[in-house]
């Protein structure tokens, strides 16, 4: 712990020492070219989105060691990262809102997840990626239903700037014996655009200071094409093919069980889709874009469990839930971009999108570990979910330098489900569920004042809107909950909520600031309950959430010295309302965030950086089972980690990055089922020709 501290306030000291010596040059700071995103369905300034927008972009993602998509978004301001209780598939949380409530897309096109214990994963390797764009709070009225909390929209990599061009990547990772490869060939050339691509990642245990994590292993595949064709300079047509393999394991440290293993060898996504563009078409129609896509997942699960066999002391007795989710997924969507005038700029559209889901779950009696005994109940579920959405979001310029952004979007959503059961006892039973739909809009106000040069103030109203998936509502499951069965609910209602927040970005002389402070009002959530008598539970609209707090990016570039001390921070309160009973032992730290100092210079031709900073999350505290005399709580931690690269070559197209991680090996938990790395050591090597 002395050592610790000694190292910390040396950190402390160097950084102190830089902001002095460059105190004196602050005049001399690099202009970096604006970022640009398309978080409003158009592309703009970031300073210009009237939205809580971070990006992380392409040389973060090529500088990174990052072996999957959420681990690039770890050190986002608002955002959480739930592991599974293994390493190859995390799912991302905003503002203390579930995986279920936030919405992942592949270039504007949701990853579809209708049966699901955790909520959508992100499927795709993070070679395959030109940049993150990370949306929080609710975007509903852009993106639709399962934006309630957020929204990711992951944009891949597309042609280049030369007839042909190449990418090549390698690394290793010792938190789990990892090792890494991926390779592109793309180009553009008589006005065709082009990119093939294709990576792997293999991991083994995971290692952390209370040892190797049993089944936590996963490996990944993916590969890819993209062409598309200029017919004009204002027209271009093209397609794209996308396919992605994960395998992986994981387990449970918390001792509920004497066996507890979850092993997923099979989840693939395969996609194929289709886009045309036309711009510029008249003085009022600015752009017209089409989308059609067809995506499959294909998830096979096995789920073991050993229960205490109260007939014979000291044995085990064994189940294993087994899951296989085939999800067919198709959409299509139309935007057209209007400007009247200088002052009013429109996007309107459809989007349909139409999950086609046929899955099994069956039940079985085990010997031991992996030895089949009986099968004590089969079921067949084919059901779909179909949403068909209109919306319109315009941006209107005001006096006194204000902007004006509205919109409104209309979503109707049908389900239908046939299920058909076996069990060893009472034979094979068939049943339809009627169908079920919903119809609403929802709205969002918001204004922007750019009265002061480079500053930029915002404030935003919104509304979300989910509806519920066919899982809560149709599909009864025992997949991670030991003995028990949640028995799903066709009654339930979709969720709601209203959103306000304030926000500033600033960027001066090397300082770039943005802040927002936000809160949030949900109603109807989704909870499971617990039914009276035995260990049935069941999910009901009980469940009530408000959650407030601050997030900030703050970051100097100290004149011409090259050092950057930087921080991203979230403050964060949320007030779980279940059932009546109010609690904030929601799961949610009240703080967490990345600080640090990074340093960047040239030297003989070399590009050289390095970044040392900390990670700061407080305790975490939660409720088992809902249950107010039964917490659990995961403790703070604080971790130290350094990262250095260098960048070499005519067009610097060579770096080598390296990074070691949790230097004092703390032992620490993001949730319930492991413990995150110990310390460990990263290195990748690109290349670009």
């Amino acid at each position: 712990m002395h050592c610790q501290k000694r190292i910390l306030a040396a950190a402390v000291a160097a950084a102190l020492f830089a902001i002095g010596a460059g105190a004196a040059q602050a005049d001399e700071y690099t202009t970096l070219a604006p970022v640009k995103v398309t978080a409003s369905r158009v592309e703009q300034e970031l300073k210009d989105v009237n939205m809580s927008v971070s990006v992380i972009t392409q040389e973060e993602i090529r500088e990174s060691n990052a072996r999957t998509v959420g681990e690039l978004l770890e050190n986002v301001p608002g955002v959480r990262i739930n592991n599974d209780g293994g390493q190859g598939v995390k799912r991302v949380k905003i503002r203390g809102e579930s995986a279920f409530h936030t919405l992942v897309m592949i270039d504007g096109q949701k990853i579809g997840e209708q049966k699901s214990m955790s909520g959508s994963p992100l499927l795709i390797s993070p070679s395959e990626i030109e940049r993150i764009e990370v949306i929080k709070g609710p975007a509903s009225v852009l993106y639709g239903s399962e934006a309630i909390g957020g929204a990711i929209n992951i944009i891949t990599k597309k042609g280049g700037t030369k007839p042909i061009g190449g990418e090549l990547s390698a690394g290793m990772n010792t938190s789990a014996s990892g090792k890494s490869a991926s390779g592109s060939v793309y180009g553009s050339t008589n006005g065709w655009n082009y990119r093939l691509s294709a990576s792997v990642e293999d991991d083994g245990e995971l290692k952390t200071p209370a040892g190797d994590m049993f089944n936590t292993y996963f490996t990944s595949r993916a590969a890819s094409g993209f062409v598309s064709y200029d017919i004009t300079a204002d027209a271009q047509v093209g397609g794209r093919l996308e396919y992605y393999d994960l395998e992986f394991g994981s387990s449970d440290v918390s001792g509920g069980y004497p066996y507890f293993t979850v092993d997923v060898p099979k989840w693939e996504r395969y996609k194929a889709g289709v886009f045309a563009e036309v711009k510029n078409i008249s003085d009022n129609l600015v752009r017209v874009r089409t989308d059609a896509f067809y995506q499959r997942g294909n998830k096979s699960m096995a789920n073991t469990i050993g229960t205490s066999n109260g007939r014979v002391p000291n044995s085990t007795s064994y189940v294993s839930p087994l899951a296989d989710n085939k999800l067919n997924q198709y959409g299509f969507s139309v935007q057209t971009d209007w400007r009247f005038g200088q002052n009013h700029y429109l996007i309107a559209g459809y989007e349909f999108n139409y999950d086609d889901l046929d899955a099994t779950s069956q039940m079985w009696m085990l010997r031991s570990p992996g030895v089949p005994l009986m099968k004590v109940t089969d079921k067949n579920y084919d059901g779909y979910q179909m949403t068909n959405a209109v919306f319109a979001s315009m941006e209107t310029t005001l006096p006194f330098d204000l902007t004006a952004n509205y919109g409104v979007r209309y979503t109707w959503v049908k389900s239908e489900m046939d299920q058909v059961t076996w069990g060893m006892r009472s034979g094979t039973a068939s049943k339809s569920f009627p169908s079920l739909s919903d119809g609403k809009a929802v709205f969002n106000f918001g204004l922007l004042w750019n009265g002061i040069d480079d500053l930029t103030l915002r404030a935003a109203y919104s509304q979300g809107y989910q509806f519920p998936l066919l899982q809560n509502l149709y599909i009864d499951t025992a997949m991670g909950t030991g003995s028990s069965t949640t028995l799903a609910n066709p009654d339930l209602k979709p969720e709601t909520s209203d959103n306000f927040e304030l926000g500033a970005r600033w960027s001066k002389h090397g300082v770039e600031l943005d802040a927002t402070t936000f809160y949030s009002d949900a109603d109807d959530y989704i909870a499971v309950v617990a039914l009276t008598g035995g260990t049935t539970t069941q999910y009901q609209n009980i469940a009530k959430a408000k959650t407030w707090g601050l997030e900030m990016s703050a970051s100097w570039e100290i004149g011409a010295t090259g050092f950057e001390p930087y921080a991203n921070l979230t403050w964060m309160r949320r007030q779980f309302n279940h059932n009546g009973m109010k609690t904030f032992k929601s799961g949610t730290p009240d703080f967490y965030g990345r600080y640090g100092v990074r340093w960047t210079d040239e030297y003989n031709g070399l590009g050289l950086r390095t970044d040392v900073y900390g990670f700061t999350q407080t305790a975490m505290k939660t409720l088992e089972n809902n249950d107010p005399d039964k917490e659990l709580r995961y403790g703070g931690a604080t971790t130290f980690n350094m990262t250095a690269g260098v960048s070499f070559g005519p067009e610097k197209q060579y770096s080598l990055d390296a990074g070691f991680y949790n230097i004092f090996d703390k032992k620490y938990q993001n949730e319930g089922s492991i413990y995150e790395p110990g310390r460990y050591f990263s290195i990748k090597m690109n290349a670009r020709f």
